[in-house]
């Protein structure tokens, strides 16, 4: 089955990381808006009118964890400040996420690297690197949506950080066509994304669509 997975960092400290394990309606838009534009931070950058429609999908249906037009609007509004708040707080944050698709191959050579290395249950932690370790607030998450949001916690980033930093991409990943490039630089990001979350102390949010 063909996947598409989403990454964020998340500062710890921020307001937008405490409201998230709290208010149902702010993690509902979490949810939702994280596959969308070039990351969470990003999404209020994409065209109006497709912002606009976006939020049409989330809003039908979810009346009852957003509640009247009204309440609908101000935890929009709220989520919006959020976003910028946390992007005016931790600079770069926005720049913090990527996307993989066709995970298989990233995977599979990633845990040969890591066994090859004697790092126990090399497979497992690959795993748990690329899909996530928990669910990332699973009292608020929707239940009629297939995937929850899950996350990877701050010490797991990190240890996850140091045995990324000794892999290099270019040799993990070493064929030169177009397919081998597509995956060195998947794996890239990814690897990119740990060290500096890991750099600065911020956990790893992912959606599995």
């Amino acid at each position: 089955m063909s996947v598409s997975i989403f990454y964020s960092a998340i500062p710890v400290e921020s307001s937008l990381y405490q409201r998230l394990q709290t208010e149902r309606a702010l993690m509902l838009l979490m949810e939702r808006l994280f596959p969308y534009g070039n990351g969470i931070f990003h999404f209020f950058e994409i065209e109006p009118a497709e912002v606009d429609e976006i939020l049409s999908d989330v809003i039908e249906g979810h009346q009852n964890i957003l509640g009247s037009e009204s309440e609908t609007t101000a935890w929009i509004d709220e989520f919006r400040e959020e976003i910028r708040r946390t992007r005016e707080a931790y600079p770069g944050i926005e720049d913090r996420s990527t996307m993989l698709e066709s995970i298989a191959r990233i995977e599979r050579r990633l845990s040969q690297k890591l066994a090859e290395q004697q790092v126990e249950n090399a497979s497992e932690r690959v795993r748990r690197l690329i899909e996530g370790v928990q669910n990332f607030a699973p009292h608020l998450s929707s239940e009629d949506y297939r995937f929850g949001m899950m996350s990877v916690p701050l010490s797991l980033v990190q240890e996850d950080a140091r045995l990324l930093r000794e892999i290099d991409p270019d040799t993990l990943f070493a064929e030169q066509e177009d397919e081998g490039r597509y995956y060195r630089d998947q794996f890239m990001w990814l690897r990119n994304l740990y060290l500096e979350a890991a750099e600065r102390n911020e956990e790893i949010l992912i959606l599995i669509e």
